[in-house]
């Protein structure tokens, strides 16, 4: 059966008040693809739920809907949970994060990966890294870990296509869901994964139910995309889930549910830092001192990759706010003070 990418709905789940800043990477998602969006508020304020509206209304064959999961902020997982739950979108159930700019096409090889016999696939390793497997030992499988020791596939909780019809049995079979940690399985499914190898004592978003499709006999295929560029965890500077859409001080770190690998810590803080200038006008950021050459020329990558998403996505925002509330707006010359983004 061929798929047709406009057939597709990706779930976005947005967090606190990041979404003035991230929406120049869904912009690009939405350029370089024809598939829709449902953006899902997980624990947003209301006025980024109206700003969300209001780029939905001015793309309005894109943007299927504004899904508000919980006005607490929730896992992601739970997030995703909740949208399968409520709606059904068909043959497919796709997400992407939010912090994943796209620079050129790029669903039409997952829809071929899905043809060729794959029920799901994933992508989406963060710039700050090559190493995506778990560390020896390590207690837990976190979400930029996709595969453990040795090989088996456990998948990216940043951007997933499933087959919904295999998808939805899996999880009722085993009584898991994209927001299954581990402790709340039931006894019966926690001695399968532990059968099968998987002695972990926390799972991230999907590595369940990616381990569960495996075990029903299911085909999980990864891959990474070259017109895809994950940043990785920069919601957590742009609006720690600890404070609730507060900005953070310029000394503090947000909390971490897993320890962050140094690198991954460097490049979420200064994305965050020149995004935030960006948009707002003002004097972007160098890049940190004292730092090794690879991570340095992963950060120029970066920089490259924003000044160029900001100046070429800022027509294809539309409005920022719903049409009753304010007039839409139009692009033109910026001077230096004036803010872009947080509007």
């Amino acid at each position: 059966m061929t798929i047709l990418e406009s057939a597709l709905v990706f779930n976005i789940v947005w967090t606190g008040s990041v979404f003035p800043y991230l929406r120049y990477f869904v912009a690009s998602q939405l350029r370089h693809s024809d598939v829709r969006f449902r953006f899902v508020a997980n624990g947003c304020p209301e006025d980024q739920v109206e700003l969300m509206h209001g780029f939905a209304a001015a793309h309005p064959d894109r943007v299927v809907e504004v899904f508000v999961s919980s006005t607490s902020m929730e896992r992601h997982g739970a997030a995703l949970d909740t949208v399968l739950a409520a709606r059904d979108d068909g043959d497919h159930f796709c997400f992407i994060d939010p912090d994943i700019l796209a620079e050129a096409p790029f669903i039409r090889r997952f829809v071929a990966a899905l043809h060729d016999g794959c029920m799901g696939v994933t992508s989406g390793k963060g710039i700050w890294t090559d190493d995506v497997t778990v560390p020896p030992g390590h207690p837990g499988v976190p979400g930029e870990c996709f595969y453990s020791q040795d090989g088996f596939l456990f998948g990216s909780p940043h951007f997933a296509m499933y087959r919904s019809p295999p998808l939805r049995e899996t999880m009722f079979r085993w009584g898991a869901g994209f927001g299954s940690a581990g402790d709340d399985l039931p006894q019966r499914t926690k001695d399968a994964l532990l059968a099968a190898g998987h002695d972990y004592w926390l799972y991230d978003t999907g590595k369940i139910v990616n381990i569960l499709l495996q075990e029903d006999g299911h085909r999980l295929c990864h891959f990474e995309h070259s017109a895809l560029v994950h940043i990785g965890g920069v919601s957590h500077y742009l609006s720690p889930p600890e404070k609730q859409g507060e900005v953070l001080a310029v000394d503090e770190e947000p909390d971490q549910r897993w320890p962050w690998p140094p690198a991954r810590l460097e490049v979420a803080r200064y994305t965050a830092t020149l995004l935030r200038a960006l948009c707002d006008g003002h004097q972007p950021p160098t890049a940190p001192s004292g730092i090794d050459e690879d991570l340095t020329a992963r950060l120029a990558r970066v920089r490259t990759a924003l000044f160029h998403l900001v100046r070429e996505h800022e027509a294809d925002l539309g409005e920022t706010t719903r049409p009753e509330r304010a007039v839409a707006t139009t692009p033109r010359p910026r001077s230096p003070g004036r803010r872009r983004c947080a509007q």
